[in-house]
């Protein structure tokens, strides 16, 4: 059994999904919002139009993304975390120990007489 102080424990309370808007199958025209722009919205388009979804999918998709733009990261300036109420920091046990100081050997051991 782990010690408690080591168990991950998540306190997700109540419905995280509760304030996110319905998918709005006829959705207007594309409206930039936060850090979806214009340009990434065509940089995702250019990387995800794959023929997999339809035309009228892809604006689906596209509206979502700039209603719920702050859920992704376009670069590691705008990367966040979870929420630490839902999900408490971990902590990682270990053990006290004394760093290897031997370096590995460049040239394998049979080789060396060569």
């Amino acid at each position: 059994s782990v010690p408690k102080e080591f168990r991950i424990e998540r306190k997700i309370l109540g419905d995280p999904l509760a304030d996110m808007p319905p998918l709005n199958p006829n959705p207007p025209l594309f409206q930039p919002r936060g850090r979806f722009t214009e340009e990434r919205r065509q940089q995702f388009l250019k990387e995800h139009d794959t023929g997999f979804l339809t035309p009228a999918e892809l604006d689906v998709l596209s509206d979502m993304m700039s209603k719920q733009n702050r859920a992704f990261a376009w670069d590691n300036t705008e990367r966040g975390s979870f929420r630490t109420d839902f999900f408490p920091p971990v902590v990682i046990p270990t053990i006290p120990h004394v760093p290897w100081t031997e370096h590995n050997r460049p040239i394998p051991p049979g080789l060396e007489a060569e």
